[in-house]
């Protein structure tokens, strides 16, 4: 019997703050609501990683017609993994959002969440090259090596969960929240590489017999690219803001988040490659292109909105 009591009081008490929890009966009993919002991104820095399969200048039949006698040119394996970054700066954006959502208890509520981000970095940046083959080339035969960022932009479902916090705003209701989705994201993108016009500045191949010819071949010539790359990935983010009513029906909702974005992979094509088609061979074969990767396409935003309950 003492127990029973001891459990019929702990479901009054628990009953009754929740019931002080939640400042207004109205939207208890409207416990659905759609909402909608805008705001402002900030986006910050972004180092985009290269690689690509091409093989060294001298293993390129345009550039080096005896490219057969070159070791390690006719191996299945191509690259050397001499990768190179590129940084850009932050930039701002826009975000739109649409939620549907519905309280669970006084203080939980549960949504779904379309969100559309856009931030247009629009940044010419030099590539960056710590070692190797393309740190000799940024020293002395390359002129121009340089890349672009231009539109990010990205579509989200995410599934959010909110907890409640009342009574320490007047007449709002503060709320934190964690959320999970995938999110599809595009980066328009785009690279330049020029060598020197004067075949004396070509170091590539000095060692071989056929030097002059090489360098004459690739004296003055240029790889470039253009793309709309394309990723899918898991994110999350964090969550915070206030709910302020406006009636019965509607409220304002001020929201803050951290979007969280997984790693970003894009492929790119050189065309021309080194002023010739994207291949390493005349016969069309052994084609070239490039991944790109980063993981810095995680964004803040701050945005205001509509909610109507019902």
């Amino acid at each position: 019997m003492t127990r029973r009591r001891g459990s019929h009081a702990l479901v009054c008490t628990l009953t009754l703050l929740f019931a002080h929890a939640w400042p207004g009966q109205a939207q208890t009993d409207r416990p659905f609501y759609v909402g909608g919002e805008l705001g402002a991104v900030f986006s910050p820095g972004v180092t985009v990683v290269g690689d690509s399969n091409d093989r060294a200048s001298i293993c390129d039949e345009f550039i080096n017609p005896a490219y057969a006698s070159v070791p390690g040119c006719t191996d299945l394996a191509r690259g050397v993994g001499d990768s190179w970054s590129v940084p850009f700066g932050g930039t701002l954006g826009r975000l739109s959002s649409a939620v549907v959502g519905v309280r669970l208890l006084p203080m939980a509520r549960v949504e779904a969440e379309y969100l559309a981000r856009t931030s247009d970095y629009a940044e010419n940046s030099p590539i960056l090259a710590a070692a190797g083959v393309n740190a000799d080339k940024l020293s002395n035969e390359l002129f121009l090596a340089e890349e672009w960022l231009g539109i990010v932009s990205s579509t989200s479902l995410m599934g959010n969960v909110y907890l409640d916090i009342p009574d320490i705003i007047p007449d709002a209701t503060p709320f934190v929240g964690f959320g999970v989705g995938i999110g599809w994201t595009k980066a328009d993108y785009a690279s330049v590489w020029s060598r020197s016009t004067d075949p004396a500045d070509i170091a590539t191949g000095r060692e071989l017999p056929n030097a002059e010819e090489i360098a004459r071949n690739l004296a003055g010539t240029s790889s470039s690219a253009r793309a709309t790359m394309k990723d899918t990935k898991f994110s999350y983010q964090l969550l915070a803001g206030f709910d302020y009513p406006l009636g019965d029906d509607v409220s304002m909702v001020v929201r803050g988040r951290w979007m969280a974005v997984g790693e970003f992979a894009g492929t790119i094509v050189w065309d021309p490659l080194r002023s010739h088609v994207p291949n390493l061979r005349q016969d069309r074969s052994e084609p070239v292109d490039g991944s790109m990767t980063t993981d810095d396409f995680s964004y803040a935003s701050l945005s205001v909105g509509l909610k109507y309950h019902f």
